[in-house]
């Protein structure tokens, strides 16, 4: 069974790509030159990690690629917490527990797509990739009515082209700043102090169903959030529509 990574090596030889350019244009054009080149470099090739937001605001996201067993739990703890999360589906997911798919977007959350069987996109041609995600529209759109404009890519693992070709689809591409390591099944508190010390506003958490401690955790996190003053809203609506840049750290910013 594949797990989720944080972004390592790839990552890091990316931003260093970056930076060169950014250094290679400065000496060329000035400063503000600079500053467009790699932010038009990192909407091309990087997904959303996070929002720029002065005001205390973050998304909740669950990933459901394999395991269903806490479904049921963590919808009820969003309803009594009054949060609505972003559920990214895997078709085959959904073809499993069609129900279950029905019952997330029934209680008002928000659907994405995360590919039909969980393959590594960057071995994936761009029609490889389209067929992923439309046939996972299809399965959710059957489940439960919903037509997802968001996308998760498998495991996290991208490269530019396959950023560029989600876009070119239609869809927005969401990564995540906030990782709970949940799969990993670390104790309910290293969970909670995990993703508290990560938080800023803006914050986009990464969750996994069917992870017992995820169904401890949560409930403390969306509490000690709420008492430093968060609110919740969906992916969807924590993202700024239009023209956007994004910045060294994959976070949006609106275009001014």
């Amino acid at each position: 069974m594949r797990r989720y990574q944080v972004i390592g090596k790839r990552r890091a030889v990316w931003l260093l790509m970056l930076w060169g350019l950014t250094a290679v244009v400065l000496s060329m054009g000035g400063r503000n030159m600079g500053r467009a080149v790699l932010a038009s470099a990192r909407k091309e090739g990087c997904p959303i990690y996070s929002v720029a937001r002065e005001e205390k605001v973050a998304a909740v996201t669950v990933n459901c690629a394999w395991d269903k067993n806490n479904i049921p739990q963590l919808l009820e703890i969003l309803e009594r917490e009054d949060v609505k999360a972003t559920f990214f589906l895997v078709g085959q997911w959904v073809e499993q527990y069609p129900q279950l798919a029905k019952e997330i977007a029934a209680a008002g959350h928000e659907i994405g797509n995360h590919s039909y069987s969980h393959p590594d996109f960057r071995t994936k041609d761009a029609g490889e990739i389209e067929t992923e995600l439309r046939r996972t529209d299809e399965l959710i759109r059957q489940a439960c009515g919903a037509v997802p404009k968001l996308v998760r890519v498998p495991s996290g693992d991208y490269t530019a082209e396959t950023v560029s070709t989600v876009r070119q689809l239609g869809y927005e591409v969401i990564h995540w700043d906030v990782d709970s390591r949940d799969w990993m099944d670390p104790s309910s508190e290293e969970i909670t102090e995990r993703v508290m010390s990560q938080l800023q506003p803006g914050s986009i958490l990464l969750f996994h169903a069917g992870k017992s401690n995820t169904e401890e955790a949560l409930p403390r996190i969306l509490s000690r959030m709420k008492a430093e003053g968060y609110r919740f809203v969906p992916v969807g609506e924590l993202i700024y529509p239009g023209e956007y840049t994004l910045d060294i750290a994959g976070r949006q910013h609106p275009q001014r």
